[in-house]
């Protein structure tokens, strides 16, 4: 029901290939790996998927030359990086990648916006483009539903929140944070 961003009552316009990377930040579980894979999808270019949370990923991207990066980025047009902010210096690498790979559009994503902007905001001035993802708001539920049915479920909104998983599998009784 609500695994199409599309639908979002007042949906961000993404600018690609605009030689800036394109930074979405916000809390776990938001969608925000979820957003930009069915983006990249979409465009059917090739790209690469760089998992932060996985320790060869972190090593690779750490302290990286441009040659190396040439190797990893290949072909692809698309690179992206998710949980960016477990990187040491991954700034740095992130200025490599738009400085030296014009025709590569870089996507990076982070869990923690005060983590990932300590590493990124001096590297990145005027290179990047930042969006903040939220949980859905109660006006993008009632545009899916209406009012008295969001009105009967806002002690459990109230409860679970309004994160992706929260929403669409609504019988489960686990928080989402």
């Amino acid at each position: 029901m609500y695994d199409d961003y599309q639908k979002s009552a007042k949906p961000y316009r993404i600018e690609v290939f605009k030689q800036k990377a394109i930074i979405v930040t916000g809390a776990r579980q938001v969608g925000k790996t979820t957003m930009l894979k069915q983006l990249v999808n979409k465009t059917e270019l090739p790209f690469v998927f760089l998992n932060c949370d996985e320790a060869n990923v972190r090593a690779t991207l750490t302290d990286i030359s441009i040659e190396r990066l040439k190797s990893i980025i290949g072909a692809n047009k698309i690179i992206f990086i998710d949980e960016a902010q477990r990187v040491t210096n991954i700034g740095l690498t992130l200025k490599l990648i738009v400085d030296n790979f014009s025709d590569v559009q870089l996507l990076v994503t982070g869990s923690s916006s005060l983590d990932l902007a300590i590493g990124i905001k001096e590297s990145l001035t005027g290179r990047k483009f930042e969006y903040h993802l939220f949980p859905f708001s109660v006006a993008e539920l009632v545009d899916e539903t209406n009012v008295l049915i969001e009105e009967q479920a806002l002690e459990k909104r109230l409860i679970y929140g309004t994160y992706p998983d929260a929403i669409n599998y609504p019988g489960k009784k686990k928080s989402c944070y």
